[in-house]
């Protein structure tokens, strides 16, 4: 029994060739002779293989003077690329073999010129500083330049069948909030209501997430990466969630501070202030608005409160692989990326360890022609939750 080839694709081929077309183009506005890649999330992106053994040498090859594409990879993908990816020439090393000099041996098949140029993600989670090193000493004259914005930067507006696949990941984050609302309340451990977030996402159809869900309650609440312990939770207990839906590695967040029973008066003013900074930066988010300027309105609606915020108010959401799903554009003062149609990113302000207390309130947000749409469908003004 055997699938078909491409039979796990998630886009029609004439997308991926646009893709590629754009990608090499950029390329070559950089003086690049030959790209190799090592970012899962550009070798899913450009060619939809979906390279989930990120422990393997796995390199993307594309040359600016050619059309040719290659994907270097380990044997136990040979199948995984054939049915997930549009490549017509993968190549395979197997335990035992120099990877490495696999590599090098493509470049020069590839043509990359004595005192050519070499694109690498010197960004990435998955380039070894040993392997540029080898590099440098194998090919002396080479120039290497970094291109990891190259492809974050074509990644940031959405194509409508990647939208799509956003609106189906943020369907399942949901999905997987309304579990831990369902689970919330005084006398269960965060281990127990992160079994139930875990179980209904799993049943409606997410995979894994490119960041582990997060839950942390009582004190527990202000350590922001928490993973859930087995501290029981208490009556009138903040308690921190950050839940990730993933369709086709789509992967979409929620994140949330809601109380276990009933909030004392200062954990609700801090919870205004924080909902009132989403707020104000929310209403920024239309086509042409400086990215920045959504960071700058959420800081003003936390005054007072500057020494406690603790990150940027937001970041793009997309394609992604572990370790996390970060992606462009940084929600940050002084960043002046325009907002245009098709991003996707979370806006999520927060006020962290303020007098003990920590609140965080955030959606993703998919940028339209004409202004913004949320694309949770989780309560907006939720924040206590009572068991039944």
């Amino acid at each position: 029994m055997e699938l078909p080839d491409r039979a796990e694709t998630r886009f029609p081929i004439e997308e991926y060739a646009a893709r590629v077309e754009k990608f090499r183009d950029r390329l070559r506005a950089e003086d690049v002779d030959v790209y190799m890649g090592s970012l899962p999330e550009h070798m899913n992106y450009l060619t939809g293989f979906d390279p989930t053994s990120l422990y393997f040498f796995q390199k993307l090859f594309i040359t600016t003077s050619s059309d040719r594409v290659v994907l270097l990879t380990h044997k136990c993908e040979r199948e995984l690329a054939r049915v997930t990816s549009h490549l017509d020439d993968v190549r395979i090393w197997t335990h035992g073999e120099d990877a490495e000099q696999r590599a090098l041996d493509l470049l020069r098949e590839l043509g990359l010129p004595p005192g050519g140029t070499l694109g690498l993600e010197l960004g990435s989670w998955y380039l070894k500083p040993a392997t540029v090193r080898r590099i440098e000493a194998a090919l002396p004259g080479v120039r290497i330049v970094d291109v990891t914005h190259i492809g974050q930067r074509l990644r940031m507006r959405k194509s409508p069948a990647e939208i799509r696949y956003m609106r189906q990941a943020a369907a399942l984050a949901d999905r997987g909030m309304r579990a831990a609302i369902e689970n919330l309340r005084p006398g269960v451990r965060e281990i127990d209501v992160h079994a139930r977030i875990q179980h209904a996402l799993a049943e409606a159809g997410s995979e894994y997430p490119a960041l582990p869900t997060i839950i942390g309650s009582g004190p527990r609440s202000g350590l922001f990466h928490a993973l859930p312990s087995d501290r029981v939770i208490e009556e009138g207990d903040p308690v921190m969630f950050e839940i990730t839906g993933s369709k086709a590695r789509y992967n979409s967040n929620i994140v949330r501070t809601l109380v276990a029973g009933t909030a004392d008066d200062e954990l609700r003013r801090l919870w205004d202030v924080v909902t009132g900074a989403f707020w104000a930066g929310f209403e920024l988010c239309r086509p042409g608005t400086p990215v920045g300027e959504i960071d700058r309105a959420t800081r003003e609606a936390r005054k007072g409160y500057e020494e406690f915020i603790p990150a940027r108010a937001g970041f793009g959401m997309e394609l992604a692989y572990p370790p996390v799903w970060l992606g462009m554009p940084d929600i940050l003062e002084g960043v002046d990326t325009p907002l245009e149609p098709g991003m996707v990113f979370s806006l999520e302000p927060s006020v962290a360890m303020y007098r003990g207390m920590t609140v965080i309130f955030g959606f993703n947000i998919l940028v339209t022609d004409d202004g913004a749409e949320i694309l949770h469908s989780t309560p907006r003004d939720l924040f206590e939750v009572h068991a039944n």
